[in-house]
């Protein structure tokens, strides 16, 4: 089955799909009986294969997080960048031995998998690896909820699911991801030749959902994830990549590490991301850009957002890249294409000025 086909399956069985190249799952119409854990087809995001020799050390000249670091028992977030410090590309790095040879997984954003291809690719001609497209080879699926774990555990085959953020199990035709999180959540990337027969086997006990729920706990976690509306927006500072462990400052050089070794040390971003919850507007998208309501200077731009509540689509949750002197904790009143937005500070899961400090 390939990633059309799939589509194609997921469309007959009520899932609504956005329209364009994000392929979001707006809604998902069933008939499965409600439980209490959820599954969500993660059609937005695919997988590039860095597979070869020199994998490892080609990837860690590229990437702002240390290879080395990514094991097959434990993945992680990084970023690809310009010489110039700016984000093309984000990720997780998972390392797959489901291979004979080294072999690392890119999660990213879909519609940035051709632009990291072809970016990548040229930096990689003196190296003995191999970049492939495998967004046809893999299907990501998001399992959360109560009986998450052991229905993981049944359904994967696995002694021990992961346990902690970050960790990865591997079955014989899949790669299980624990994310953070208060839910027990899990990413899940299995091969094509048994994505339906996986598919089935969780229907039998979970409820498939729209995309939002998975979304809004990556939100909620502070986790950004460039988009092709952002692509080449942002250093990883201002989307607090340095905050989640998305950068080592150890690990020796890669392409743009100077300038994001520059802000860490000698200088503090002058705008960074935040978490807000926002009112009064449709669901906002990647990239829109925000002004004050008494000016058209803009302030603030998205990252990501979801719904909070589906049946309320003026009430969403979003991360936002602000001016670092406006994160007082006080509300923002926004406007965007003629509509009124108040935006409400919510909390992180972690510090930034801890992590500003050299």
């Amino acid at each position: 089955m390939n990633r059309s086909e799939w589509q194609q399956q997921l469309q007959a069985e009520g899932a609504q799909i956005c329209e364009g190249d994000s392929n979001f799952i707006n809604a998902f119409e069933h008939s499965a009986p409600t439980t209490d854990s959820f599954i969500t087809p993660l059609l937005y995001q695919s997988v590039l294969s860095i597979s070869g020799a020199d994998s490892n050390k080609f990837l860690q000249g590229q990437l702002t997080c240390d290879v080395n670091s990514c094991t097959s028992e434990h993945s992680i977030l990084g970023a690809a960048c310009s010489p110039q410090g700016r984000i093309y590309s984000s990720f997780r790095l998972i390392n797959n031995d489901l291979t004979s040879e080294p072999c690392y997984l890119l999660r990213m954003r879909s519609n940035l998998v051709k632009l990291s291809h072809e970016t990548l690719h040229k930096y990689s001609v003196f190296f003995k690896t191999q970049l492939q497209d495998a967004s046809d080879e893999w299907f990501g699926i998001g399992i959360w909820g109560k009986q998450a774990t052991q229905l993981v555990k049944d359904t994967f085959k696995l002694t021990t699911p992961p346990q902690q953020a970050g960790d990865a199990s591997h079955s014989e035709s899949a790669i299980i991801i624990r994310l953070p999180g208060d839910n027990s959540r899990f990413e899940c990337w299995v091969k094509a030749a048994v994505i339906a027969e996986v598919w089935q086997a969780l229907t039998a006990h979970a409820t498939p959902a729209a995309n939002h729920e998975w979304l809004l706990e990556d939100i909620r976690q502070g986790i950004a994830e460039i988009s092709l509306p952002v692509e080449s927006a942002f250093n990883p500072h201002m989307v607090n990549f340095q905050a989640v462990e998305a950068i080592s400052f150890k690990k020796g050089c890669y392409t743009g590490q100077e300038i994001v070794a520059r802000t860490h040390y000698k200088g503090k971003s002058k705008r960074h991301m935040q978490h807000f919850c926002l009112t009064g507007a449709p669901l906002l998208a990647a990239g829109d850009e925000l002004q004050a309501v008494d000016s058209d200077k803009t302030i603030a731009t998205v990252i990501s957002a979801a719904l909070s509540k589906l049946e309320a689509a003026d009430v969403q949750e979003a991360l936002l890249v602000i001016n670092a002197d406006l994160d007082n904790g006080e509300p923002l009143h926004l406007q965007h294409n003629g509509h009124q937005i108040e935006a409400i500070p919510s909390t992180l899961p972690y510090s930034l000025d801890s992590q500003e400090q050299p």
